[in-house]
């Protein structure tokens, strides 16, 4: 057998590299686009309800294309909730299996509806018009503790369990299936009548994972 390259392993240590600090400090980058929340700031203590998540992007610009074909140097933007471990497998939506846990949103803030007390992780994403990841992924995440209105911290947010009234547009709305990702026709998380989801937000389909 041949040997492999050194090129080869040098590419795929800095592929490494660049996903790793994509988790820390709430700031994700490659060599020529980032993204970094803004809002809420690590490890804040925050109380239970409607919560922002605001981001700063640079070197891509954020689109209303969810659900088109992908074009370099654009998309939007993939929110997440206590997701677990982010989707960023090359060519597939970057969706979670629930559509609870993410939101496709076209805007650079995106506003949880009724987050319950306990300790929370939000994560955002750049993905292209089709929800599929960048290459390299571009992520960036925070965590935070939550607490009721009487002061006290309730248990941690389970992944599967959303907070109610969420609706998302498509895949970033967090995952694009045909949302999430997807086509212009997405289906979405169920919609919200909580008045704190952003005006900006695009009504787009959320894809299924």
């Amino acid at each position: 057998m041949l040997p492999r390259p050194r090129g080869q392993y040098i590419a795929g240590a800095l592929a490494v590299v660049v996903l790793a600090s994509a988790m820390l400090a709430g700031c994700g980058e490659s060599a020529d686009r980032s993204v970094k929340i803004v809002e809420p700031a690590e490890g804040a203590t925050l109380n239970a309800g409607d919560i922002k998540v605001a981001v700063e992007v640079k070197k891509f610009n954020i689109v209303d294309k969810i659900g088109q074909a992908a074009v370099d140097g654009e998309g939007h933007i993939h929110y997440y909730i206590d997701a677990g471990e982010i989707p960023t497998k090359d060519g597939q939506p970057a969706v979670t299996k629930s559509n609870n846990t993410y939101h496709a949103q076209a805007t650079k803030e995106y506003t949880w509806p009724n987050v319950s007390a306990g300790e929370h992780t939000f994560a955002v994403q750049l993905v292209n018009n089709d929800h599929t990841p960048l290459r390299p992924p571009v992520i960036a995440q925070v965590t935070v503790t939550v607490k009721a209105t009487g002061g006290t911290t309730g248990p941690t947010r389970s992944p599967s369990t959303s907070p109610s009234q969420t609706s998302s547009p498509a895949g970033e709305t967090t995952t694009p299936t045909s949302g999430g990702g997807g086509g212009g026709g997405a289906t979405s998380p169920a919609s919200t009548t909580a008045a704190t989801t952003p005006t900006a937000t695009r009504p787009s389909a959320t894809p299924t994972p």
